[in-house]
């Protein structure tokens, strides 16, 4: 007999990808991944893009330490063992990050993509970010976008 979870998928673990860039909101879309994998029971995949300029060969290989993904990931290994959430981190190297996330999403089978966005986002004519535009039209499972809250206009506060 197979069940089915709430993602219209045969039952297994949920896998969730959730993509990073170093921003608050996604760090804090992450922490809240972590809180939705476990009480899930779900696997948390994290995933950061290092974005190659088109001048470059893709395969480029930049130095250790250099790479602001690496110490992304690992402050968010740090997060999700402080939420005793297990996380499979990964940093992939490609021209745009809404085609690399996708491929990956679709590769790894996930079920459910969280997407962190800064409250006032706004990218030329991609008012949610051109990477979160690229999702919500090729990602190849549920997208779910945590958007930071607005800030307290200074009028309200007493």
């Amino acid at each position: 007999m197979h069940m089915m979870n709430g993602f219209g998928k045969h039952s297994h673990n949920l896998r969730v990808l959730a993509p990073v860039n170093g921003s608050e909101a996604c760090e804090a879309a992450f922490k809240w991944s972590c809180d939705f994998a476990k009480n899930s029971k779900a696997e948390l995949y994290a995933v950061y893009v290092n974005e190659v300029p088109l001048e470059l060969p893709l395969n480029t290989e930049f130095a250790p330490g250099e790479g602001h993904g690496e110490q992304v990931l690992t402050r968010l290994e740090g997060i999700a063992e402080s939420r005793k959430c297990k996380v499979n981190a990964q940093l992939l190297q490609a021209r745009h990050a809404g085609p690399a996330i996708a491929m990956e999403a679709e590769d790894r089978n996930m079920d459910l993509i969280i997407v962190g966005i800064a409250h006032n986002q706004r990218v030329g004519a991609h008012p949610l970010g051109s990477t979160t535009s690229y999702l919500l039209r090729h990602a190849p499972c549920q997208v779910i976008i945590w958007r930071d809250s607005a800030p307290t206009p200074a009028l309200a506060v007493r």
